[in-house]
């Protein structure tokens, strides 16, 4: 093993270690709490929020319990702990089931009936019991709540305050509280001290609102938790209204002005339960938050309140904006067709007879004579423009046989011809036009997918870790690569990944990269992908994905002279992203192998770039169809996998079926589309499918038939398939029954997937 990946393999040893501590430390104080005049459950619902730590979890409430004398005052909390993860562990881990809706219900459930159960047996009467069903009550909450919220985060790195997310952060905070205000530290109360602490930061970032809003919460938790010292904790709501109108003073004027309201209302109640217990609570709830570091308050604002970096509202401007600019596109293709049918619509032809009549015979001084029977000279003048059509023109021969009266047939031949020329000319420069037309908007149809294509993949940045890009920025900075760009950022579905574009070359060593970058985000990446464009060179880095790739392929040609014209490639994003193309171009030999080569070398530079495989098609077809004078096409056989997910997408023009083997059953993926180049619109088939570990994914050639596929999948068995002896069975099986007949070019590829876990 590597020393650094050792190093983060200890650094993870010691985050879990902390997690531990910290969420024995968590149920050893929430054991403490009260809530309704009976103990709280809160450290029951900590275990059902986090499972996997109920063990540490119970150890510390099973501590305190017996601190203070005995395990009476806990056999609800911890018998819950143990069923609830019994549960847990045996019917809802891993599962659809395990949500936070079910997880509330589940512990919500298991607290009410061991209180009713403890209710019943000891007969402690009607307020005992009250008691314990708003602990449970309040434990469900808490988990639901919670849940909810660890859910979010984990997709998006942000926990919002807005909405419904801010009703389930103050039910989070009212509980935990409410448990903490039973807990005295000297002359502090525990939950209400932090209660103040909180409240100032909230008038600091939401003004009179956010402290008022705080100061009623803190209220409440009190009022649950402690109601002896509910009276004069009504003070903090108006105590928080106050200062935040100080806060545009700066922490000071916020503290000062906070401690000063509660030390007159203290004065006030001084002879109440309370007493002056407020004034120190809130005294030391100042003290924190005057000893917060600003970057950590800045990090936590971030965190809470939604907050956006300006590289997050960059990233989704810049992506609104070529979503605009590809909308733009779309608009300008619609109006140039509009143009072009109207301009058709106005263009009448005159006939050939028309335009001869015009030049030659309407200032003729004898047309009165030729043109005596005007029916039967239109129906002589149309078979001359007939023969004229068929012919190619017509000489002054067949103008005396059809108008005998004529004086000068050589100059109504010549009139004829030329205005056969004329068309003829006239038709291929429409012709032309039209083409170019249907050619460029063509190219706005691909240039607007192109810029959807990347409108999107800036829109799944979900977020962007700003300082980690810095660090990673100055790493290579360090490296010598001046004026590199660095941005870590997490994906919509939660990955995590990084890119960094520099000018020239990147000469390092890719696994002490991957390594440095691991280390920096605290997140095991995968080896670099690196792919250079003139004088830019990109370096894309993921997350070390869930499952792995293994291949295995075979070509071979049509004839003994070498030229095969199916051309493979294999096309790497990052460690979560590849390609596989297959190409067949058309007939076989050094043309097909030409078509092929290039099919497969466009669609991997544009993958490559990050556009989909539907519009590296189009633009494929396109440049097919304009390639030459002679006919040019080829097959078009892409599937994208994306290794952290665990899906595969396939788009298939023209192409042989694929197939998936699972557990011995074979799947056929196929279509009728028509291969790139022929047509000017080629949609594709498209198919898309979950993957899961021991799958084998094969592609082939139209050299290889479905029965010998079959046959080869039977021969190989059903599990554990090594891909590079399967494609070489295949083909050498395909190759045996084309002995008889005509052999075509023969391609396979095969591609196991193996789950190796997160």
């Amino acid at each position: 093993m590597n020393v650094r990946t050792a190093g983060i393999l200890r650094k993870r040893e010691g985050v879990t270690l902390l997690r531990t501590a910290a969420a024995a430390a968590a149920g050893f104080a929430l054991s403490a709490g009260y809530a309704g005049g009976s103990p709280a459950m809160l450290n029951a619902a900590l275990a059902a929020v986090f499972p996997a730590y109920a063990a540490p979890i119970f150890a510390a409430s099973t501590l305190y319990y017996l601190l203070i004398g005995g395990m009476a005052a806990g056999v609800i909390q911890l018998s819950g702990i143990l069923i609830t993860a019994v549960l847990t562990a045996a019917f809802f881990h891993g599962t659809d089931r395990d949500s936070p809706i079910m997880s509330a219900a589940l512990c919500t459930g298991v607290l009410l009936l061991l209180s009713f159960t403890v209710s019943a047996v000891t007969d402690s009467g009607g307020t005992a019991a009250a008691g314990r069903f708003i602990a449970s009550v309040t434990a469900g909450a808490f988990v639901y709540s919670s849940k909810t919220l660890i859910h979010e985060y984990r997709l998006t790195k942000r926990l919002s305050l807005v909405g419904a997310r801010g009703l389930l952060a103050g039910t989070v905070f009212v509980a935990v509280i409410s448990a903490l205000s039973s807990v005295t530290a000297v002359i502090f109360d525990l939950g209400r001290l932090i209660g103040c602490g909180v409240l100032l930061c909230m008038a600091k970032r939401f003004r009179m609102t956010g402290g008022a809003a705080v100061g009623a919460l803190t209220a409440l938790a009190v009022f649950i938790g402690k109601p002896a010292f509910a009276a004069d904790t009504l003070l903090l709501a108006s105590a928080g209204l106050i200062c935040g109108a100080f806060a545009e003073l700066g922490v000071l004027a916020i503290s000062v002005s906070f401690i000063a309201v509660c030390a007159v209302g203290a004065a006030t109640v001084s002879s109440g339960a309370g007493g002056w217990s407020l004034f120190f609570d809130a005294a030391g709830g100042a003290l924190l938050f005057a000893a917060l570091p600003s970057g950590l308050t800045a990090k936590a604002a971030a965190l809470l309140f939604g907050g956006t970096s300006a590289a997050d509202t960059v990233g989704r401007a810049a992506a609104s904006r070529i979503g605009f600019v590809s909308s733009s596109l779309g608009e300008i293709r619609s109006q140039l067709a509009l143009v072009s049918d109207a301009m058709d619509r106005k263009i009448k032809e005159q006939s050939l007879a028309e335009v001869v009549f015009d030049e030659m015979c309407r200032g003729c001084e004898l047309r009165s004579v030729c043109h005596r029977d005007t029916a039967a000279s239109a129906k002589r003048f149309a078979e001359l423009e007939k023969a004229a059509m068929s012919y190619e023109g017509v000489s002054a021969d067949t103008i005396r046989r059809y108008l005998r009266t004529c004086r000068t047939p050589e100059l109504m031949s010549d009139s004829f011809n030329y205005a056969y020329k004329s068309r003829i000319d006239s038709r291929a420069a429409r012709l032309r036009i039209g083409e170019l037309r249907t050619l460029v908007s063509e190219q706005l149809a691909v240039m607007e997918e192109i810029l959807s294509d990347l409108s999107g993949r800036i829109g799944r940045i979900r977020s962007v870790d700003k300082e980690l890009s810095e660090r990673a920025g100055e790493y290579l900075l360090r490296l010598g690569y001046r004026n590199a760009r660095a941005c870590l950022y997490l994906d919509e579905a939660g990955f995590r990944h990084a890119e960094f574009f520099i000018a020239g070359e990147f000469v390092g060593d890719r696994m002490e990269l991957a390594l440095q970058v691991s280390d920096i985000a605290d997140c095991m990446f995968g080896l670099p992908v690196i792919t250079r464009a003139e004088e830019l060179t990109r370096i894309a880095l993921s997350e070390a994905p869930a499952y792995e790739l293994t291949r295995g392929t075979f070509s071979a040609s049509s004839s003994d002279n070498g030229y095969s014209g199916d051309t493979f490639g294999m096309t790497e994003v990052s460690s979560c992203e590849c390609y596989a193309i297959l190409s067949d171009g058309m007939g076989t030999g050094r043309r097909a192998k030409l078509d092929s080569m290039f099919a497969v070398s466009l669609a991997s530079r544009m993958l490559g770039a990050g556009v989909s495989m539907r519009s590296a098609l189009k633009l494929i077809n396109n440049i097919l169809r304009v390639k030459g004078w002679d006919e040019s096409f080829a097959t078009l056989d892409i599937i994208r996998f994306d290794l952290c997910a665990g899906t595969a997408e396939l788009l298939k023009a023209g192409a042989a079926p694929a197939y998936l083997c699972r557990d011995g059953v074979l799947k056929r993926f196929g279509g009728q589309a028509f291969p790139a180049g022929i047509l000017d619109r080629c949609p594709p088939d498209e198919f898309s499918c979950k993957l899961f570990d021991g799958d084998l994914l094969l592609m082939v050639s139209d050299g290889v038939s479905e029965e010998t596929v079959r046959a080869a999948f039977e021969q190989a068995g059903e599990r554990d398939i090594d891909p590079a002896a399967f494609a070489q069975s295949l083909g050498e099986m395909a190759m045996e029954q084309a002995k008889n007949g005509r052999r075509d070019d023969i391609s396979a590829a095969a591609f196991a997937v193996k789950y190796r876990g997160r």
